[in-house]
């Protein structure tokens, strides 16, 4: 039996427990760090299994229910936000071990940002989580990782798990603030990173959207079809509604009673 996976690479495919993806010049650093982190017992990230006969990537599938949006209500609650921001947390402390091992050249599909504090999945989204019963349990789709500061990925993480997706002149609500402050409260974000948040997830989005200009202009479909689909507008629409809010959600964050 092969099964599209729902979201991902075009060519991706689901084949025996095992996902096929064509290999890119990044997938043997995916494959290193998968290593690195199975044989530090981690299991809630796929097994690499190095590379089939056509010399596309090949690692093991992870069970689990894995939604896009609108998010299901199974993943609305505290205990589905809370265990996305223990689980990103403890991938990060995780990996911390690997930056020694890296040599600075390699050729991954993102830029870095922010101090060099853990290895960024870059993409710790609803569509890349595993889940059970609206409990957060495996991470999938490591093309997008790259060493960064823990903001960097906790502040994207967060965007999407809130989420944060709001049109113009949207209030800000209690349940918003609520939601943010029990991700980065599960994840154990320090407090003195508060303030730092919204500015980095506007750092965030505005690189995603050069980056999407960028790979469509280099004839890319996905990317394409993501401006053709209005992601780029979506995303600047966001962009300011962060910008005309940054204070009044770092207040509700500063002094929300949890």
């Amino acid at each position: 039996m092969i099964e599209k996976k729902p979201k991902g690479r075009d060519g991706v495919v689901i084949q025996e427990e095992q996902v096929i993806r064509p290999k890119k010049v990044w997938s043997e650093e995916v494959q290193k760090f998968l290593s690195y982190l199975r044989n530090q017992g981690v299991t809630y990230v796929p097994e690499p299994l190095g590379y089939d006969e056509q010399g596309n990537e090949v690692v093991s599938y992870l069970a689990g229910e894995v939604y896009d949006y609108p998010l299901p209500p199974q993943l609305l609650t505290d205990s589905a936000i809370c265990s996305a921001g223990r689980l990103l947390r403890d991938f990060h402390d995780q990996n911390q071990g690997y930056l020694t091992s890296l040599s600075g050249t390699e050729p991954w599909m993102l830029h870095s940002f922010g101090e060099r504090e853990v290895m960024c999945h870059n993409d710790f989204a609803p569509y890349n989580v595993t889940t059970k019963n609206g409990i957060a349990i495996g991470i999938i789709d490591f093309d997008t990782i790259t060493p960064g500061s823990r903001t960097w990925d906790v502040s994207y993480a967060a965007y999407r798990w809130v989420p944060l997706e709001m049109n113009q002149g949207d209030p800000i609500t209690d349940e918003t603030c609520h939601r943010l402050k029990k991700f980065i409260e599960a994840y154990r974000l320090d407090e003195s990173e508060y303030p730092n948040l919204i500015p980095t997830m506007i750092e965030r989005l505005s690189y995603m959207m050069d980056f999407i200009t960028k790979a469509a202009s280099r004839g890319e479909a996905n990317f394409q079809k993501n401006i053709q689909e209005g992601h780029l507008k979506k995303y600047e629409q966001d962009i300011q509604w962060l910008l005309d809010n940054e204070k009044k959600i770092l207040r509700k964050l500063q002094n929300e009673e949890t």
